[in-house]
C-alpha cells in the first residue's frame, strides 16, 4: 500500500517507489494524540531514517536508488533483496523480534489489522505494523522482516510506548 513494486532485471533486487507525494507512515505520540502513540504520514526524512534503521537493526541491505519529482509530488525510489519464502507465523514473528530484544507492546494495534508492535528500549527503537505479510521465513526456516514502520522514539514517544510494555 505504501509503493509501487517490480524487481530487477536479474531479480536479485526488488526496487520501490513511494507514491507520488507520499513517503509511508510514521509514529508520533504528542498534543495532538493526547500523548497516545498515533500512525500518520511521514515526511520524506522520516521514511529515509526508517530506511537507515532497518539496515541497522536488522543487518538488511536496502538501497537509496534516488529520488524525482513528478508531476504530483516527490517519488523515493530504493531497493531492497528478494527475499523468498512464505509469510511467517505471528509466534515466529514474536520469536525473532524477542531474539533481538524488542518487547510486544500488548493492545497497541498500528497498520494493518492485527499488527504487532515492538519496542526495544536498549536503543529506543519501536517497530509497528508486525504481522505476517512484512516477514517472510525462508527455506532455512529464518524469518526475515520486509517492511515494518520503523522509529527513533524521541521523548513524548518513548514515554506514550513505556506505557504498553509489560
Amino acid at each position: 500500500m505504501e509503493h509501487r513494486i517490480w524487481p530487477s532485471a536479474d531479480r536479485s533486487r526488488i526496487f520501490k517507489a513511494s507514491y507520488r507525494g507520499a513517503c509511508g507512515f510514521t509514529v508520533l505520540a504528542g498534543e495532538v494524540t493526547g500523548s497516545l502513540p498515533e500512525l500518520v504520514k511521514a515526511l520524506p526524512l522520516e521514511y529515509l531514517e526508517r530506511l537507515i534503521l532497518q539496515n541497522r537493526v536488522f543487518g538488511d541491505d536496502l538501497h537509496l536508488e534516488g529520488v524525482a519529482v513528478e508531476a504530483q509530488g516527490m517519488v523515493i525510489l530504493s531497493s531492497q533483496p528478494t527475499l523468498l519464502g512464505e509469510p511467517a507465523s505471528i509466534s515466529e514473528i514474536l520469536s525473532f523480534m524477542r531474539g533481538l530484544w524488542f518487547q510486544p507492546l500488548p493492545g497497541l494495534r498500528l497498520g494493518n489489522p492485527g499488527a504487532l508492535a515492538f519496542y526495544r528500549d536498549l536503543d529506543e527503537v519501536a517497530a509497528f505494523d508486525a504481522h505476517p505479510a512484512n516477514f517472510v521465513k525462508d527455506d532455512s526456516g529464518v524469518v526475515l522482516p520486509i517492511d515494518l514502520i520503523l522509529v527513533q522514539a524521541d521523548k513524548a514517544l518513548h514515554e506514550a510506548l513505556c506505557r504498553y510494555v509489560q
